[in-house]
């Protein structure tokens, strides 16, 4: 790709076009005053974009379970619509972006088969991959134990990460492995935006620096409380790379071990509001996580400048969109109010909050 502001020119335009399918708080409000999956369908078919993957549906019987894999599709829709923008070194960081279905793909699975459930049907799901994606749901939903299912992916850059913790009691398996599928994503998009060039790569670690700092932030306090954890295990599998937090701060919070002496630090830190809430700390936080996220996107979004915030911020609300509308069907399927449905959004609809 041809140098800043040139390189962005195009596909910022497109962009611009892109985000005006983004729904409003607007659409919240009243999708979340259907009284039927059925109804949130048919707004989404009639008055959304998302016509775009329900076109040939009927939607007048829809269940949820195939509902929620044509959301995820859409994102790969609106993907595709501006991967053939990058090329080289923005080309790769974006495919790896996308690599974060595939593991919240292959977190579904995990969670399935450590509750004895069923797995055949989930490949039903999943109805998003695309010639970008490195699984073979097929071969994955035929799994009978977590043993089959790491070895089925042998060959996929998975594999070697999950492998080592096969023989981890079961208790902790799934939380391990969980934080190294996390730990494989992140690893991978730092050596990606190494890469870039100039202000792209200071901006791009910007954010990801962010995320990481609140992503060690759930882990040491998972760690410590829900497993206790020793210092050096929590270490070994925060990440390194944060904004806030280097390497020294995460080893002294690490090393803090007592669950309200963590909780001391962080509400002394930038990310207090993690802790600083009268709503439930445990039930909310990964939701603060993503919520203080999708502000930090809106804001690049936004600002609409010639570097690489803009389509970053794109890809990442509309992941953020997506995830409440999957709450939104939640809410409505079980008949929530909407002050208590609108707690599970990622967006603050109308100013309520957790």
């Amino acid at each position: 790709m041809m140098g800043n502001p040139r390189r962005f020119a195009a596909l910022n335009t497109k962009i611009r076009a892109l985000k005006g399918s983004l729904l409003k708080d607007s659409d919240f409000i009243n999708l979340m005053s259907k009284d039927s999956i059925e109804g949130v369908a048919l707004y989404l078919k009639n008055d959304t974009n998302y016509r775009e993957v329900l076109e040939g549906t009927n939607v007048e019987d829809i269940r949820r379970g195939e509902l929620e894999p044509l959301l995820k599709k859409y994102i790969v829709v609106q993907f595709e619509k501006l991967i053939h923008y990058f090329t080289d070194d923005y080309n790769r960081l974006f495919k790896t972006i996308f690599a974060r279905f595939e593991i919240e793909d292959l977190k579904i699975y995990l969670r399935a088969i450590s509750r004895g459930e069923d797995i055949t049907k989930i490949v039903d799901f999943i109805d998003y991959p695309s010639k970008y994606g490195t699984l073979d749901y097929e071969v994955l939903s035929s799994s009978r134990n977590i043993e089959e299912f790491v070895e089925n992916l042998k060959g996929t850059k998975y594999y070697d990460v999950l492998k080592p913790y096969l023989n981890e009691e079961n208790r902790k398996l799934l939380f391990y492995m969980e934080m190294n599928l996390d730990r494989l994503y992140f690893r991978m998009l730092k050596e990606d935006a190494g890469r870039l060039e100039g202000d792209d790569k200071k901006l791009f670690e910007e954010i990801l620096g962010k995320n990481i700092d609140l992503l060690n932030i759930e882990w040491i306090y998972r760690g410590i409380k829900y497993y206790n954890l020793l210092p050096e295990e929590l270490i070994n599998y925060t990440l390194l790379g944060g904004h806030e937090f280097k390497y020294k701060d995460v080893k002294e919070l690490c090393y803090l071990r007592d669950v309200e002496k963590f909780k001391e630090a962080i509400l002394n830190s930038k990310y207090a509001f993690l802790f600083d809430t009268k709503g439930d700390v445990d039930l909310f936080m990964e939701r603060r996580i993503e919520r203080y996220m999708y502000f930090e996107f809106l804001k690049y979004l936004k600002m609409g400048k010639m570097d690489i915030t803009v389509s970053a911020a794109y890809i990442h609300l509309l992941e953020y969109e997506v995830r409440d509308l999957i709450s939104t069907i939640e809410a409505v399927r079980y008949k929530l109010g909407f002050d208590e449905a609108s707690k599970y959004l990622i967006r603050r609809v109308e100013g309520r909050d957790a």
